[in-house]
């Protein structure tokens, strides 16, 4: 099981909040990293900066940094209220889930997109898995 063992020292209050905060954070780096400069940001994310710098890409890319900037806050500002941090973490954990098999269609089309799609995979079924181990802990 994930992350089963103890850890000499750390309660598992303070482990559930220190991955909640890390998801959270990660989440935000990306959604600034996004806005700010996105066809920097999707390059960096494995996409093809001249396919994925068009306009229609751009705002496309804005609309999934502006969620994750929202699953982020609430992240942030869940994480004293377990109640709360399950139903973020479950929010969070389907918006990963999606984003997965949206990845994974992009590779099956083997339309240029693979390296980004590896990599889009590559963080969204371990960042589902930890929003699901999360939301179990929580609440």
């Amino acid at each position: 099981m994930l992350l089963h063992h103890k850890v000499r020292g750390v309660s598992d209050e303070f482990l559930t909040r220190a991955i909640a905060a890390t998801l959270a954070l990660g989440r935000a780096a990306i959604g600034v990293g996004v806005w700010l400069a996105p066809e920097w940001a999707l390059g960096a994310l494995g996409f093809d900066p001249r396919r994925s710098g068009s306009g229609p890409a751009v705002a496309m890319a804005r609309l999934a940094a502006t969620r994750d900037l929202v699953l982020a806050a609430e992240g942030l500002r869940a994480l004293d209220d377990p109640a709360r941090l399950r139903e973020t973490s479950l929010a969070g954990a389907a918006a990963d889930a999606g984003d997965a098999v949206a990845f994974a269609l992009a590779l099956a089309r083997r339309d240029g997109t693979g390296r980004g799609a590896i990599r889009g995979l590559a963080a969204a079924i371990p960042a589902t898995a930890l929003g699901l181990w999360l939301a179990r802990r929580s609440g």
